[in-house]
Formats: C-alpha cells, sequence, structure tokens
C-alpha cells in the first residue's frame, strides 16, 4: 500500500494492521499528485473528438453539421452510458483494493466489460441499420442527417474498443496506476491527428468524411490494445483473477450502481445538450458563440472530473480498508482542493474570456457574446467543480444514486425553466441560457456538499465488508490469504480483514455490529 501514498499504523505488541493514517496535509499533496496524469489522461481523451471535428470541418457545413451531430447522439446514446455504467467500478474495484480482495477487482471488472457489450450490441443495431431512418423522420430531407447515418455506421465498429479501455483503466486506476493511460493516451491523441487528417485528406488512400470515423475506430481499438497489454506484461496483472463462469453470476451489485451512475452523467450531458438546441433559435451568431463556450467549458471541466476520479479511487480505498477517519480526512483535502481550483477556474475564465473566444473566430460579434457568456461560465466555475468533486466522493462511497437524483431534479426542475425563462421570458438571449446552468450546478453543488459531509463512514465500511464476504464465499481463489470457511462467519470475518481494517482481529460479530 506504500506506492498508493497509504501509511498503516501497526500494534507494537502483535504487529496486526490498524487503520490506514491519514492528515490533511499530505491528503491533499496525494489527491494532487494522484490527479495530474488524469488531467493529462481525461484532455488528451477529449482531443480526440476535437481532431475529428478538425478534419472534417474544412469539407463543408453540411460535413460539420454531420459530424457534430454524430458525435452528440454517440456521446448521449453509446458513451455516456457506458461511462456511466463503468463508474460501477469507481466504487467496487477501489473497495475490493483496500480490502486486499484483488482477485475480485478482476472479478468486478470482467462483469462489468461482459455487461456494456452485451448492453452495446442494441446500441450497434440501431446505429448502423436504425441510424438514418431515426435521423430523417426528425429532419427529413437534410444532406447532413445522411452524413451522419454513414458516420455513425462506421464510428460503430470502434465502440467495443473504447468499452475495453474505459474497463481496463478503471481496473488499473483502482491499484493507484494512474499513469498507464496517460501514456497510452500521448501515443495515441497525436497519432489520431496524423490519422484523421490522412484518411479524410490524403489524395491515395483517403476516404472522405467517412476517414474521420474510421479513424476514430481504430484509435479505440489501439487504445484499448495497448493498455491490456500493459495490464498483462508491465503492471496491473496482480488482480487478475482469470476468466470462469463465476464472470457471468452475481451482477446485482454491479446492476445496482451502474444505473444511477448512468442517470448521474446522461442527466447533465443531455441538460447541456437542450440548452446547445434551444441556442439555435438566436441565430447564427449565437449558435457559434454557443459552440465556443461550450467547448471551452468541457475543456476546463475535464481537470476538475480528473480530481473526482482520484479522489473517488481514494475514498474507496479507504472504506475498503475500514479507516473511517482517513475516510473523513480524504474527504475534507477533496472539498479544500475543488474549492481552490473553483476559485482559479472561475478568476482564468473571466479574466481570458475574451482571448478565448478569438482562438475560435475572428467574428467581432460572436466574440462579444461569447466573451458576455464565458463570464457567465465562470460564474458557475466553483458550484461545478464542487459538485464533480462530492459526485467523485458519492462514487467512492457506492452512493452515485444521490448525484443521479440531484442531477435529474436541478437540472430538469431548476435549471432548464429557469433558462427558459431568463432566455426568452426576459429576452436575455444566449446568457439567460447559461444563467439556468449556474443555477442548477449551484443547488448541485450544496446538495452533494452536505450528502458527503453528513456520510454514515461506519455503515459504508459494513457494506463494504458484506460484499468482501459475500464475494469469498462465491469464489474459491488459489491465494492462500482468500481462503474462507463457507460456514463459519467469524472465520470468514478475520480472514478478509487480514486485509485492512482495523478490526483486523475482531469477531465476525463485532464487525457486523460495528
Amino acid at each position: 500500500m506504500q506506492h498508493l501514498g497509504l501509511t498503516m499504523s501497526k500494534d507494537p505488541e502483535d504487529g496486526r494492521l490498524l487503520e490506514v493514517e491519514a492528515s490533511l496535509a499530505p491528503e491533499v499533496r496525494m489527491i494532487t499528485k494522484m490527479s495530474i496524469p488524469l488531467i493529462i489522461t481525461f484532455l488528451l481523451q477529449y482531443s480526440l473528438t476535437v481532431a475529428s471535428v478538425y478534419a472534417v470541418g474544412n469539407l463543408g457545413a453540411d460535413e460539420l453539421a454531420a459530424v457534430s451531430l454524430s458525435n452528440l447522439l454517440a456521446s448521449i446514446s453509446s458513451y455516456g452510458i457506458i461511462q456511466g455504467t463503468a463508474s460501477a467500478l469507481s466504487t467496487l474495484c477501489p473497495q475490493a483494493y483496500g480490502r486486499k480482495d484483488y482477485k475480485t477487482v478482476g472479478l468486478q471488472s470482467l462483469r462489468c466489460a461482459c455487461l456494456l457489450l452485451i448492453i452495446y450490441i442494441p446500441i450497434f443495431a440501431v446505429w448502423y441499420w436504425g441510424s438514418y431512418p431515426i435521423l430523417n423522420f426528425l429532419a427529413p430531407g437534410i444532406k447532413a442527417t445522411y452524413l451522419a447515418s454513414r458516420y455513425l455506421r462506421r464510428l460503430s465498429f470502434g465502440v467495443p474498443g473504447f468499452i475495453v479501455f474505459e474497463v481496463t483503466k478503471q481496473y488499473l486506476q483502482a491499484q493507484g496506476i494512474f499513469h498507464a493511460s496517460t501514456c497510452v493516451l500521448a501515443f495515441c491523441a497525436p497519432l489520431n491527428v496524423a490519422l484523421n487528417i490522412t484518411l479524410v485528406w490524403d489524395k491515395h488512400i483517403g476516404m472522405g468524411f467517412e476517414g474521420a470515423p474510421t479513424a476514430v475506430s481504430i484509435i479505440n481499438w489501439l487504445m484499448a490494445i495497448m493498455l491490456v497489454l500493459y495490464a498483462v506484461f508491465i503492471n496491473g496483472y496482480q488482480c487478475w483473477c482469470g476468466f470462469s463462469k463465476e464472470v457471468f453470476k452475481h451482477w446485482g451489485r454491479l446492476l445496482t450502481l451502474a444505473g444511477p451512475g448512468v442517470l448521474m452523467i446522461e442527466a447533465e450531458w443531455l441538460a447541456f445538450e437542450i440548452i446547445a438546441i434551444a441556442s439555435s433559435r438566436f441565430g447564427t451568431v449565437a449558435l457559434a458563440a454557443q459552440s465556443i463556450v461550450a467547448t471551452t467549458c468541457v475543456t476546463v471541466y475535464q481537470i476538475p472530473y480528473a480530481i473526482s476520479v482520484a479522489v473517488s479511487t481514494r475514498i474507496a480505498w479507504y472504506i475498503g480498508s475500514a479507516s473511517e477517519a482517513a475516510a473523513h480526512t480524504a474527504t475534507n483535502a477533496s472539498l479544500i482542493v475543488a474549492t481552490g481550483l473553483g476559485f482559479v477556474n472561475a478568476f482564468s475564465l473571466a479574466a481570458l474570456r475574451t482571448y478565448t473566444a478569438r482562438l475560435f473566430t475572428h467574428d467581432e460579434d460572436v466574440i462579444e457574446l461569447a466573451s458576455r457568456v464565458l463570464l457567465v461560465g465562470a460564474a458557475y466555475q466553483l458550484g461545478d467543480v464542487l459538485s464533480c468533486v462530492a459526485g467523485g466522493i458519492l462514487r467512492g462511497q457506492g452512493r452515485q444514486y444521490i448525484g443521479g437524483w440531484l442531477n435529474l431534479t436541478c437540472y430538469y426542475v431548476i435549471a432548464l425553466p429557469v433558462s427558459y425563462y431568463c432566455g426568452f421570458h426576459l429576452k436575455l438571449g444566449l446568457p439567460g441560457l447559461w444563467l439556468g446552468m449556474v443555477v442548477a450546478l449551484g443547488t448541485i453543488s450544496i446538495g452533494a456538499v452536505i450528502a458527503v459531509l453528513t456520510t454514515n463512514w461506519r455503515a459504508l465500511i459494513q457494506k463494504s465488508v458484506e460484499d468482501g464476504l459475500s464475494d469469498y464465499q462465491r469464489t474459491i481463489c488459489s491465494d492462500s490469504t482468500s481462503l474462507l470457511s463457507r460456514n463459519d462467519r467469524s472465520v470468514a470475518a478475520r480472514v478478509s480483514h487480514n486485509m485492512l481494517s482495523p478490526v483486523a482481529s475482531a469477531s465476525g460479530a463485532e464487525i457486523m455490529a460495528s
């Protein structure tokens, strides 16, 4: 556990493992250190989408509209579902690792991969055979809809690679291996740019418009293969459990966490897409400004999201190791980091708003409007960062349902009505639409922070212990430290908490009572 920055206490008399020690300042430093490779990872991963838009943009307005529409539909109908489902591993894998239940880390990852591949079967069918009829029904006779359907058909072959990459990334992150995906993307992101340009524009092998989704599909598979090879040959193989029939059993806990995870992501993404669609009613200038603001805010969002992943993993480690005080300290440290970053993001976005807009366009009307909206975007940065990081804490705790219901309620009961009222009734235009997001994210952040500060850590630790006992009782592991009696609950408790817990030597009854 030393490589994770976890310091174990030892009883001087018998050397038993006690609680993991944590103090505020070192915890802030460790969260920051863990976040740096993740920030690079998510920024590079976001660049994959930007590269395809850039490569296709000069082909024409129809092609640009088609790739934007395709990316929107792909995010809502596939990528959001994949990332939401995979977020269940943010709870299951790090908690298992914290318990030293290493085989369960691999087992849950395999279960999630199989679940996602099954879920993707109907999505593939819709993308490949049904995308054009659906798009043509929504917008009949428009060339962009035909092009978008072709884009989705090509892109559909790369999504399984994306699934494997996401699950493997979660599998490695649970073990504290954050730099592996960064290294893979550091190689693949520049290659993606070159491949997009080549497959779209090259005179000999270029495919035109369809070259962009082809490049993305190739890169998705390359990322998956490279990350799996890293886990097999370099680091991360220690938690591999082997492929067995157990992979297809006992999916209940995974599904319980996956559903709210999907709700949490889809509710937010869809709300922002509705704002984007509504902005088109204000004309071309507003639509262009919306594109600039959305791209900027999504790019900035990668920073707190990366921190939330690091925080989620760390909180789950502490819960798995039954370290209540350390989990509480890590929560406080996370909120301190989030508050500081929120103010930095807000100040930076406000100070650089005009310069940022000029990076995208030379149209003065668009620059002026985008600058005003970016000022509104700066206003919600504190709420955005706090809600994001608090959401990470909730994922580490296994309480995704709180974030899911908060997002659903605040975006659709509060944000969208406020956006409509300010944008159209008060005639504030595009800035008015974004005011709804300020209100929503402020409300979500307050609710999420209250939820994490009032956490019953003992109940979460007990749930993690019960999960560990269930996993052990279902599976016979080859590791001698993982052998459990199927009948003696107290023996099971003692063995499982040779894993990290302060109640390592307690009886089963004491564990369950605690």
